[in-house]
């Protein structure tokens, strides 16, 4: 095989992609992990050619392809251990990628340089080169640098597995236990330095050095290896919770890091109350409906779920990378307590759940089969967990601090959703999120979602993200009227443009939500401070069971703001070519969804309509798109305010399926204001009223 056709031939397996077959590669080698190794006549053939081409790679990275492989051995052990050729593929990787790459770099005096889990060194992250106490060693040929005990536990499993179904020699056993020693030696790692708390850096590298300790309790560092372990962990049981928001890619590494260590360390039972606590909060981010947003991190359906059935392991229902191993930390952890509501969440996450009559194709059912056969051969099921609106709790064991606002009946298919980020402290992935409406869904359709990761992070003053300013997000914008709303070129802040950004104060007694017996939702909440000392901005919504989404903002500006600002919310719709920014004399926007759910048949689309008193101007934005969203469009409604004086907003969304006509949606929508600041909506074709203000009501005819 030519040094070219072997570099496109590793790349499959240095960064995996959706196992894929290409044509003008070798047979033998493409396609891994496949769905099946049961009628490979000729495996031992294939495992020796993987074995080949693997020990023969030049760079491999050790931070991020480990995942793919563990999840075969996960396949293989819940398999009842029938596929061999399964355990033959995980040997040749074991052997090609560890052994073998031991073996060449020993030959020319470096096999000491090989390390398997993380490093401290100088250089480990953003540099290439290590130095080795004098010596070079590189990432991705020595090691993975900081990252590269990310996929240590998956590493440490398949040995395990190896080594008990009798797959290895004696000397290749005391080879590797060389290797994992000496990868955890003081002059790879201090475990003084570097993440010393929870979060996916600390518990993504600690899975792997906690089983390396369960294996091999004399080695290197092992007491401060333990302590170290100890003190991270003791970070999450303090607080009784991880304070990281970007869960996509973070949140399935550091979770994936929790089983990995808790497994070692006998935690799993011992501390399951904390364990599970942390799990119930993420349940929270997945709901019924097909589709998913986050604060800061996009989850977009994938376009060919064809992909998806094919190998449910390994290819996500969600087009990020980490889709995938998001569903395996739910199949682990509902394996482990035998529990319905992860088992749910793993399913929506894989290949996308049920839709509202249950009804799915065959291939959805062959993927199910596969993809968790273990559970349907001890008929356990999925099953909903509980809705309806309520607060979401960070350190909901201990602190009880609001993190979420959540706006729905049920998570059943299909119904109504809505939620909002109210955390105001931020971490170094995730800013200006607060208030944040973050995902509104009805009937399978996504019409607001995240404003991508990386959107709007700063470090320390500056920024570094995507993002065109605050207007990047789903909430009331106050700007000073010398700048053109809603873009905010200062994202610095002056005594002019107060920032939001570390700011503000969550208003945890405000805070409420609530459901009537028709499963209509109510939500409220506020923050002090709001653009300026003394400002605050209340936010009170509605959700019908319909789906109907009214919201109601009120702010007061503090005397600091005196007459020079403007006021309005901002929201992000679904993008079409036909689009153009600029004004607008119309106080309503029409937009398709920015997602839909698998099972959505129907077209849809969203009618916004912004009250209008005088003043008000209205204008679209095309926004380009972020790390990891499309191109969106912005709507915005604003007007001039003043200090010392309630203002009030209100915004209309609309979902309705085509072939009606927004027009005359738009003329049976109508708005009425009194003057003590409460809306009365009135939905006419559907005869449902929306009365917000102080109180909230929900009529129909």
């Amino acid at each position: 095989m030519s040094l070219r056709h072997l570099k496109s031939v590793l790349g499959l397996f240095a960064v995996f992609s959706s196992g894929e077959l290409f044509a003008d590669q070798d047979p033998l080698l493409s396609g891994h992990p496949r769905k099946s190794y049961k009628d490979v006549q000729n495996i031992d053939e294939m495992e020796d050619a993987l074995r080949k081409s693997m020990g023969a790679s030049e760079k491999h990275s050790f931070s991020r392809g480990w995942w793919v492989w563990d999840r075969l051995r996960c396949r293989y052990v819940d398999g009842d251990r029938k596929d061999k050729g399964a355990l033959k593929v995980l040997r040749a990787v074991f052997r090609g990628l560890i052994l073998d790459k031991h073996q060449r770099l020993k030959d020319k005096g470096e096999g000491d340089l090989l390390y398997m889990f993380y490093t401290t060194l100088t250089g480990d992250r953003k540099e290439s080169v290590l130095n080795v106490e004098g010596r070079k060693a590189y990432r991705d040929i020595h090691g993975g640098g900081y990252h590269g005990g990310w996929g240590g536990a998956a590493r440490m499993r398949i040995y395990q597995e190896l080594a008990a179904q009798g797959m290895l020699t004696d000397e290749e056993k005391i080879r590797f236990e060389e290797i994992v020693k000496q990868s955890l030696e003081s002059r790879f790692i201090n475990f003084k330095k570097k993440a010393q708390s929870a979060n996916n850096h600390s518990f993504g590298n600690a899975g792997g050095i906690a089983l390396a300790l369960k294996f091999y309790p004399d080695a290197p560092q092992a007491a401060e290896a333990r302590a170290w372990i100890d003190r991270i962990w003791k970070s999450l049981s303090d607080f009784a919770d991880w304070t990281e928001w970007t869960y996509y890619p973070y949140g399935p590494i550091f979770l994936h890091g929790l089983i990995d260590i808790a497994e070692a360390t006998g935690r799993i039972e011992k501390e399951k109350e904390l364990i599970n606590s942390v799990a119930k909060r993420c349940l929270g981010f997945v709901h019924g409906g097909g589709v998913r947003g986050n604060p800061n991190a996009g989850s977009m359906v994938r376009d060919d779920l064809g992909s998806t059935y094919e190998d449910p392991w390994n290819v996500g229902y969600y087009n990020v990378e980490t889709s995938s191993r998001d569903g395996h930390f739910w199949y682990r952890l509902a394996k482990h307590y035998k529990n319905p509501h992860y088992l749910w969440a793993a399913e929506q996450v894989s290949i996308g759940g049920r839709p509202i009559k249950g009804e799915v194709p065959r291939d959805y059912i062959s993927a199910y089969e596969r993809r968790f056969a273990w559970f349907v051969k001890r008929g356990i099921k999925p099953k909903v967990p509980p809705g309806g609106s309520m607060i979401g709790m960070l350190s909901s064991m201990k602190e009880k601090i609001p993190e979420r606002l959540y706006l729905n009946q049920n998570r059943q298919p299909g119904t109504p959703f809505a939620a909002y980020f109210l955390y105001p402290n931020k971490d170094e992935h995730l800013d200006n999120v607060s208030g944040h409406l973050y995902e509104y869904s009805v009937s399978g359709s996504k019409y607001l979602h995240t404003s991508g990761k990386y959107n709007n992070v700063y470090r320390d003053d500056m920024p570094i993200g995507g993002g065109a300013g605050e207007e990047s997000l789903d909430l009331l914008l106050v700007l000073h009227n010398r700048h053109k709303f809603p873009l905010h070129p200062d994202r610095k802040g002056d005594q002019r443009d107060p920032m939001r950004r570390g700011n503000i104060k969550h208003d945890d007694k405000f805070v409420a939500a609530a459901n009537n017996p028709e499963g209509d939702s109510y939500g409220q909440f506020a923050y002090n401070d709001y653009y300026g000392k003394g400002s605050r901005w209340e936010r009170r919504s509605v959700l019908t069971s319909e789906g109907f989404f009214v919201v109601m903002d009120k702010y007061r500006g503090s005397e600091i703001l005196e007459n020079e600002y403007q006021a309005g919310p901002v929201w992000h719709l679904g993008y079409e070519k036909s689009m153009i920014s600029g004004d607008q004399k119309e106080s309503w926007f029409d937009a398709p969804p920015i997602d839909n759910a698998w099972w959505k048949k129907g077209k849809s689309r969203l009618l916004l309509v912004a009250h209008s008193p005088r003043k008000s101007q209205h204008g679209t934005l095309k926004q380009s798109h972020s790390q990891d969203t499309g191109e969106n469009i912005t709507v915005f409604s604003y007007r001039p305010i003043r200090a010392l004086r309630d203002e009030f907003f209100l915004s209309v969304f609309v979902p309705y399926d085509l072939p009606q006509d927004p027009s005359d949606i738009r003329e049976k929508t109508t708005i009425q204001m009194n003057d003590k600041g409460s809306y009365g909506v009135t939905f006419d074709s559907e005869g449902v009223k929306v009365l917000i203000g102080e109180t909230w009501s929900v009529t129909r005819k």
